[in-house]
């Protein structure tokens, strides 16, 4: 059984697990999920401050037989202009150095990455890594020629999950004003995910105050405010699990800062 993920851009880019047991939905739900984010936060970082970009993965095909779902982008016609090759080769380029560091193949990390940026990367290789006889595949095709291809075993991103465990727990991380999985839920929105101005919500842990509600990026945003159709309600009727940074004036807390949201523990509040 392969799944097979696509997103074409100037060239195209596959990811193809080949796995001998069932994926289960939300692993690769969330797999998805991070290798969108990580690839937004990618182009994202690497345009000039001003210009709008939107490098948002979207789901454009499902086809019946095996999965099978096909990406694109939103960063056209900008991010191609930004590497020579092309924004998707330039990525597989990052992902392969980030493998070979997370298992020990090069002493430096190719970029600075942050414990949510290492734990969405082992979101990402969790259904191979799962699934002892699985492999995953990463081609970068141009003209239908792969011109750069990764390979990583099942044995490779269990190897790559424990490396990152290990950062993670060394990561000396000031925690004064940051608090982990907290409840969350709407006091205010403006009903605009391109706004964070009128946006209140409470954490009752911390004060029983609405305050001001930021997002350490879009990505989370993004996720944050899609709809629940499993729960018949709007998504600000929700009660969501986040990781928080409380920013103060004169002490006070004003700010919640959205550091991480943990999807798969959002709750109806009204429900025992």
């Amino acid at each position: 059984m392969d799944s097979v993920m696509e997103i074409d851009l100037d060239n195209s880019l596959e990811i193809k697990i080949r796995n001998t047991q069932p994926v289960a939905l939300e692993d690769l739900s969330l797999s998805l999920l991070a290798f969108g984010q990580q690839f937004h936060k990618f182009v994202e970082a690497e345009v000039e401050n001003g210009s709008e970009v939107s490098a948002e993965l979207l789901i454009k095909e499902v086809r019946s037989g095996s999965i099978v779902v096909e990406l694109v982008s939103q960063s056209v016609p900008i991010a191609p202009l930004l590497w020579q090759g092309g924004s998707l080769l330039e990525w597989s380029k990052v992902v392969q150095n980030l493998c070979a560091w997370l298992l020990g193949k090069i002493d430096n990390a190719p970029k600075e990455y942050s414990k949510q940026d290492l734990q969405q990367w082992n979101r990402f290789v969790e259904p191979v890594a799962k699934d002892g006889g699985s492999q995953m595949n990463i081609n970068v095709a141009e003209g239908g020629k792969v011109i750069n291809q990764i390979v990583v075993s099942s044995t490779e991103a269990k190897a790559m999950q424990n490396q990152i465990e290990r950062l993670v727990d060394d990561m000396d991380e000031p925690e004064e004003n940051i608090h982990r999985k907290k409840v969350m839920y709407w006091y205010q929105t403006k009903f605009d995910p391109n706004s964070d101005t009128g946006n209140r919500a409470i954490i009752d842990d911390i004060s029983r105050s609405a305050l001001k509600v930021v997002f350490e990026n879009k990505s989370v945003k993004e996720e944050m405010l899609q709809s629940q159709p499993r729960f018949g309600k709007p998504w600000q009727e929700l009660a969501y699990i986040v990781d928080v940074e409380v920013q103060t004036v004169r002490g006070k807390p004003k700010v919640y800062k959205v550091l991480k949201y943990y999807p798969e523990y959002t709750f109806d509040p009204d429900v025992d």
